[in-house]
């Protein structure tokens, strides 16, 4: 187990990362321009029985991962994403040994919040490798399971916690609260990103895959208050 300060930089600077390399790769990418603003034609990426072809007329769509298609935004996203998803890791097995509820749902809750994190965190740094434009399916498997890792995360860490963080405040606001509000908000998102998706709505889905994003570094974020507290 780290100690409380250094367990605090970990989180802070996987936020940052994260947050910073989707943030600083998508300015890149919409600057950019050149073939990031050209119709791309990735039909011949899905299965060969597939008849649904998958053509952006417009260019890349604003999703995060449109950051790790071309360079040199490319770099920026590659490493934020890895060495994010590596501390992901790091502070699933961290938090999970500082969790140490009382009842058997909690403690199957805490189980759930390890092995969920460490599939977010996996997915993260895999991600990178299997860019939308050249290896669409595999690009896709992984970004699934980001999205349903961290609702399974979000959902477990909360309910494993939730006694634990009873008292635990941040500027007045109960950090139980917080948390399931970002979990209900993290639900949303997803459902609201898959349905735009299936309507070809791609710059609205877009949308809602960044507000699921910020969703999830805040649930980290929450973390930090519970510091002070001695489970």
């Amino acid at each position: 187990m780290m100690k409380d300060e250094n367990l605090r930089k970990v989180i802070i600077a996987g936020v940052i990362l994260v947050v910073g390399a989707a943030l600083i790769s998508q300015i890149m990418l919409q600057m950019a321009g050149g073939p990031r603003d050209e119709p791309m034609d990735l039909s011949d990426e899905l299965p060969v029985d597939s008849d649904h072809p998958v053509v952006f007329e417009d260019g890349l769509p604003p999703f995060i991962s449109s950051g790790g298609v071309f360079q040199p935004e490319k770099t920026v996203f590659d490493i934020g994403l890895g060495l994010g998803g590596l501390l992901m890791m790091a502070l699933s097995f961290e938090v999970y040994h500082r969790t140490k509820p009382v009842g058997r749902k909690r403690n199957a809750a805490n189980v759930g919040a390890l092995i969920s994190g460490v599939i977010v965190g996996f997915s993260m740094f895999s991600l990178p490798a299997h860019p939308l434009n050249t290896d669409l399916m595999l690009h896709i498997f992984w970004a699934v399971n980001v999205f349903w890792g961290t609702q399974v995360w979000l959902f477990c860490l909360t309910y494993a916690r939730a006694e634990l963080d009873a008292d635990v405040r941040w500027k007045g606001y109960s950090i139980n609260r917080i948390r399931w509000s970002l979990f209900a908000t993290a639900i949303i998102s997803f459902q609201a990103m898959t349905a735009l998706i299936a309507t070809g709505h791609l710059s609205e889905s877009a949308f809602f895959e960044w507000v699921l994003a910020f969703a999830a570094e805040g649930a980290l974020l929450t973390l930090l208050p519970a510091l002070t507290v001695d489970p």
